[in-house]
């Protein structure tokens, strides 16, 4: 699962646009965050991983809402579903290891569907956003 992650994660930043790269940045900052409150567990919920979800598919449907690509709906969706799986945790006695393994397939499938979006966009001919940007300025004497 980590390789897919790193992929997408490199994929979005490199090859993308902006709605992919704000993915990209989302999901690269959130990962990077859970690591200080990840074991944070009320009984068989764990909060931290619940509140990043939650974050998350707040910040992918004011995505969704705000770009013309189809990867932000499934992203939001899989998030929507991982909620749930956290919602029906606390008021059902489902065992840990199907939640975990319900979230950690549709980990994959968002982070395969932000793969899916770049893979398009390049099939589709559109620039990455890096490949637009001057990173270093040329004088106007050509040295």
């Amino acid at each position: 699962m980590y390789v897919i992650n790193l992929a997408a994660l490199v994929t979005g930043w490199r090859w993308g646009g902006h709605p992919e790269r704000f993915g990209a940045a989302t999901l690269l900052l959130v990962d990077m965050a859970s690591t200080l409150y990840y074991r944070w567990w009320i009984g068989d919920v764990q909060v931290g991983s619940a509140a990043d979800d939650v974050i998350q598919l707040l910040i992918f449907g004011w995505l969704t809402l705000r770009s013309d690509r189809w990867w932000p709906f499934v992203v939001t969706a899989s998030l929507a579903l991982m909620v749930m799986i956290h919602l029906l945790t606390i008021v059902s006695d489902l065992p840990s290891f199907a939640t975990t393994s319900a979230r950690i397939g549709l980990w994959i499938l968002l982070y395969l569907a932000l793969l899916a979006g770049v893979a398009e966009r390049w099939l589709a001919g559109e620039p990455a956003i890096s490949h637009r940007e001057i990173w270093r300025r040329r004088s106007p004497s050509g040295a």
